[in-house]
Formats: structure tokens, C-alpha cells, sequence
């Protein structure tokens, strides 16, 4: 799109326009408006009102855009918001943002783009926003043409829904946005919406639907946790299918998960906390749940185990949280595969949190010895295997000397990191084991034909003070996932003029295959060079980020950072991130003891194993 949409006459005297804000702080708004107080034909002069007080600017005719005119008549003296931008008159990149600014001052969340819905989070309860009679109201947006647009998140659902059972085309549903943005609220009542749909307008009763609905807090306890950006972040992405019968019923659902978010059940960043489940757990175990796991009468579980990262108890808002113990307990109860499974998951869960607790004496390169036997026993107890073989496999390594095996002490720097890689592949596999358990009891037998409904929610793309491998996953999928969106998007609106006899020939776009080739192109890409690195046995974080900073000197996304050479920074279609290096080998290999795997498949928990 282009910047300015100016005529070739430029701009007049006393019209009203948008310049761009040159201010580098985050507070202000990308684009002033202001009026012309006199042009030339290539220079105008601008009178900022608002964030620019009244200031008078010489602005270039050519960065100009022209903004909408007020319209008394039609809405009482306000500015007219549009319920899609492309009624707009005057389309631009700042008209966008102000006409979808003028609808969330409104309460109007939701705003068109053809066929595309806005939403902005409102961070607040807005009445009847997602009421039966709204769902009832919805309808596609081709729907709309002979009245007022109505966009809404059920809109997206009702062109899903609408499309597949007339044509018999599986549809699929992206939501995407930056952290906090409300992806995760925005897929639950997608989801709603389309269970209602399905039991014909909740006429009809279907077990299965009620099924995909409880199990949304499930996933969320165990997948959503409060970061600095949002009390009740997705760290990890799904893929949910809901599959439907040629007559539109619901029949089964599946969901695939990818990017759980390991790292962050050892440690978080200062503000941050862990998964939502293990404070659940901690807090609402019973007096002889207490007693079974060994947790001291009368003491606050919640401030009890490290990997909590808290202070005081105080400092968790529970109400920030998709559920309590109590409800979590019931949403296990109705998925059949998961009911008679809910004590083995709570002893996998805090085993988790005392391994947290697990410190060795000494310091660095001095041998690990447990600092206090009472925690390690806590957890071999709760993994069913022997105390002194669970020490041991933390505390030591078995190696080859020739025919024999020896038993080599591990350094205390390097038995944490064992202790840390079991309790990351507990919780990991504990996750994927309910995503299994949960896909069985959603599973429909039989060989009629299905289609599905599939909605993609992912992380928002994501800047911190210190970013990681992590973060790169995350605005790696953001990459591919605004690749994708952009080339749908562009291909349809040039199908569209095709249609209409337009020529398209010197029509082109620019999208981010280039940077997107950056990181994962084969052989050379960052992450196809971790990999490689990853295989060498003198391998390391130092020599990796040396070869990608000799493989991509000259590359226009990326540049390395002079006052920190272990750091590297992309310019990703939002904005810039700068990566901290060391840890990508590590993580990347996410090495599991091989004496722990044996441990855990000898235990005497079938769970377990």
C-alpha cells in the first residue's frame, strides 16, 4: 500500500491531515494529525493539534495522508468510525489506526478489513460482547453487505462454519497478534461459538462439544503461565481441529501442540511466573494429600518450593488464574481418559516442584553432594524409585574406561543441570501426556466422512529484556505464520481484480521470505547452523554465534550488537530483538541423563514409566 494517497493537485489549505511522529517514545502515537495552514505544492505546513500542542511543521507534500473528514450529519458532530476499514474513504496506514482507535474508545473491539477481523483488548468486561444474542447476530462478512457491517470474533466463525457445509472445505483459522494481545480469549470464544453452532444453536445437547470446552482450562492450567506482558500467557502453541459430519456435527476434535516453553519450569525472568498449575496443586491439595507428599502441617505450600519464584504467597493474583484447584480437579472428571489419572498427575507435579528445591553443597567445579537428603528422598518417593539410586544418577555419571564402567562424580554446575533436565522432561512429557489422554476421549470412531474447522493459537511475537532460544521459536513461527498470512491475503485481493478485468502485471508486495530464510534456510540459516553446531563435541555458543555472524555480515535483518559480543540482534517484521547467545547449544540439545531415563523406566509406577 502506498504511504500517502495525496491527488496530484497535493494538499489545500485548511485540510485535514496525518503526518507521521518521529518520536522515538513508545507513550505517543505513530501519526500526529494537524490541519494545512499553507502548501506549496511540495512543502506544507502543519498545525499539530493534540500530542504535537498546537506545534506548527514543514512536512514534505509526499509524507502526507489524507485524513477522513468529520461528518456532522451522520454522526453527531464525532468523527465517523467505520465498521470496515475499507469503507474508509481515505485508506492509509494512520487512517487505519484511527478509525480502529475511534471503535475501541467505543467498545467496539472489533473491527473488518474485508475479510479480515481487528480486535484490540479491551482489558475489561464489555456487556453483552459475547452474549447469546450476539452469536445469534453473527453472521459472515459477505452477509453484511446490504446493512451495517458487523465484525466480531463469532463473524469469523460463522464464515467457517457457513463455508464448510456448503462447499465441504475444511476451514482453518488463524488468530495472531503480540503477547497479551487476547489470542487465547479470542480462541475460547471461537470456540464457543462454534459449539453452539454445532448443537444447532444449543438446541440440541452433544457430549462431545461439552468434552472440547472442559478441556479448555485444563490446557490452560498446565500451558498458560503470567509473563511481564500478560497475567495469563499461552506458552505453548496448538493447533485444534474440530471435526464435523457433512451435516455440520460435531463428531470429534484433535489437537497438536508444538513450543512448549521448557526452560521457564526451571526459571523465569523478574516479574514472571511458572505454569499456573504447579501453584494450583500447591494450594489446593488436601490435609491428607499434604500428609501423603510430605509437605510440613501448617505450612504455606504456595512459598514452600522455589520453582514458585515467589516472595510471599501474596504475590500470586489468583484471580488471573483459567481455574482453582477444585475446578481443575472437576474439568479432569469429565474427560474420561483423565479421571482415574488425577493422583498419578498430581505426584508427577510435585516432584516437580521438590526437585526445585534439590541444592547441592559447594559451589562450580567442587563434586555435588545433596544438600539435604530429606528433598531427594521426597522425590524418589513420589517417583517410586530407590533414594540412593536417584543421588546417584544427579550426582554422578556412568562412563567407559576401556571394557569397565566407572562412576565419575558430576561437578555441582553440572549436576543441576541434570537435576534441571529431569524436571523439565517430567513436566514436558506430563503435558503431553494429557494433550494424548485429552485427543482419546475427543476421538470419533467410524468411517463417515468428516470435515474440520482448525484454529491456529500461537504465541504473540515476544521482546523481552533477555531473549533466548525461546523467543527466537516464538518469532520464528510469528514469521512463517505473517509469511503465510501475507501471501493469502495478497493472492486474494489480486484474484479479485483479476475477476474484474483489473491488470495486475506491475502489481507487487514485499513480505519476509527473506528473513524468514535468515533463520531457517537449509545450511545456512541460524537455526540450521545451531543444529549443526549442536554436533560437534567442542561445539559452543561462541563458536556457533561466530559463524553466523561471518554467515550473515551483510544481511539487511541482522546485525551483531559491538557492546556485547555473545549477542545478536534481527530485525523481525515488528521490530528489532536482540538475542542473547549463551544457552542455545543447551537448550537446543535439551540432554536427559541416560542413568535417570533408566531410573524412570525401572520405576515401580506405571504412570511413571
Amino acid at each position: 500500500m502506498a504511504s500517502s494517497l495525496l491527488s496530484s493537485e497535493g494538499v489545500a489549505e485548511g485540510q485535514r491531515v496525518w503526518i507521521k511522529n518521529k518520536s522515538s517514545d513508545p507513550r505517543e502515537p505513530p501519526f500526529l494529525a494537524g490541519t494545512v495552514v499553507e502548501a506549496d505544492g511540495t512543502t506544507a505546513k502543519i498545525a499539530l493539534d493534540n500530542w504535537g500542542s498546537g506545534e506548527t511543521v514543514a512536512v514534505s507534500e509526499s509524507e502526507l495522508d489524507v485524513a477522513n473528514a468529520v461528518s456532522a450529519e451522520l454522526s453527531g458532530g464525532e468523527e465517523r468510525a467505520e465498521p470496515d476499514n475499507c469503507d474508509l474513504l481515505q485508506l492509509s496506514e494512520a487512517t487505519l489506526l484511527h478509525n480502529t482507535l475511534l471503535r475501541y474508545r467505543r467498545d467496539e473491539i472489533y473491527t473488518f478489513t474485508g475479510p479480515i477481523v481487528t480486535s484490540l483488548n479491551p482489558c475489561k468486561p464489555i456487556d453483552g460482547l459475547y452474549s447469546t444474542e450476539r452469536m445469534k447476530a453473527a453472521k459472515p462478512r459477505e452477509e453484511d453487505e446490504l446493512g451495517a457491517p458487523n465484525p466480531h470474533i463469532y463473524s469469523v466463525g460463522a464464515n467457517a462454519y457457513k463455508t464448510l457445509c456448503e462447499t465441504g472445505r475444511n476451514q482453518s483459522i488463524v488468530v495472531t497478534g503480540i503477547s497479551g494481545a487476547g489470542k487465547t480469549e479470542a480462541n475460547k470464544y471461537l470456540l464457543k461459538y462454534l459449539v453452539w453452532r454445532a448443537s444447532k444453536e444449543g438446541t440440541e445437547s452433544s457430549p462431545m462439544a461439552q468434552t472440547v470446552l472442559d478441556s479448555t482450562p485444563v490446557f490452560e492450567a498446565f500451558g498458560n503461565a503470567t509473563t511481564v506482558m500478560n497475567p495469563n500467557s499461552s506458552r505453548f502453541g496448538k493447533f485444534l481441529t474440530l471435526q464435523f459430519s457433512p451435516t455440520g456435527r460435531m463428531q470429534g476434535a484433535f489437537m497438536k501442540t508444538y513450543l512448549l516453553e521448557k526452560s521457564r519450569i526451571t526459571s523465569q525472568l523478574p516479574g514472571e511466573q511458572n505454569y499456573h498449575v504447579l501453584y494450583t496443586v500447591a494450594k489446593g491439595l488436601s490435609s491428607a494429600q499434604r500428609t501423603e507428599f510430605g509437605l510440613p502441617k501448617g505450612s504455606d505450600a504456595v512459598e514452600s518450593f522455589k520453582l514458585l519464584n515467589l516472595k510471599k504467597a501474596g504475590d500470586v493474583k489468583w484471580a488471573d488464574f483459567p481455574c482453582d484447584f477444585k475446578e481443575l480437579t472437576e474439568a479432569f472428571a469429565v474427560i474420561p481418559s483423565l479421571n482415574d489419572k488425577q493422583a498419578s498427575c498430581w505426584r508427577v507435579i510435585m516432584a516437580v516442584l521438590y526437585l526445585g528445591n534439590l541444592s547441592f553443597t559447594g559451589q562450580g567445579e567442587d563434586d555435588a553432594k545433596v544438600k539435604d537428603p530429606a528433598v531427594v528422598a521426597a522425590v524418589a518417593r513420589l517417583l517410586s524409585c530407590e533414594t540412593a539410586q536417584l543421588e546417584k544418577a544427579i550426582c554422578t555419571q556412568n562412563m567407559k574406561a576401556g571394557l569397565d564402567w566407572i562412576s565419575k562424580p558430576n561437578t555441582v554446575a553440572y549436576a543441576s543441570d541434570v537435576k534441571n533436565a529431569l524436571t523439565k522432561a517430567l513436566y514436558s512429557r506430563l503435558f503431553d501426556y494429557i494433550v494424548e489422554m485429552v485427543n482419546v476421549s475427543l476421538e470419533k470412531s467410524g468411517d463417515e466422512m468428516r470435515y474440520f474447522i482448525g484454529a491456529v493459537d500461537i504465541f504473540g511475537f515476544e521482546c523481552f529484556p533477555t531473549n533466548s532460544l525461546e523467543q527466537l521459536c516464538i518469532n520464528f513461527a510469528n514469521e512463517k505464520l505473517q509469511k503465510m498470512f501475507t501471501q493469502a491475503v495478497f493472492e486474494s485481493v489480486l484474484s479479485e481484480y483479476q475477476k474484474e478485468g483489473i491488470d495486475v502485471g506491475d502489481i507487487t508486495y514485499e513480505d519476509n521470505k527473506l528473513l524468514v530464510e535468515l533463520i531457517d534456510k537449509p545450511a545456512t540459516g541460524i537455526l540450521s547452523l545451531l543444529a549443526e553446531e549442536c554436533f560437534f563435541p567442542s561445539g559452543s555458543d561462541a563458536s556457533w554465534l561466530q559463524k553466523i555472524k561471518s554467515q550473515h555480515a551483510k544481511h539487511a535483518n541482522f546485525s551483531e550488537e559491538r557492546l556485547d559480543r555473545t549477542a545478536f540482534t534481527i530485525s523481525h517484521y515488528p521490530g528489532k530483538v536482540t538475542y542473547q547467545s549463551t544457552g542455545f547449544l543447551e537448550k537446543n540439545k535439551d540432554p536427559l541423563s541416560q542413568d535417570l531415563v533408566v531410573l524412570m523406566q525401572f520405576s515401580d509406577d506405571d504412570f511413571v514409566k
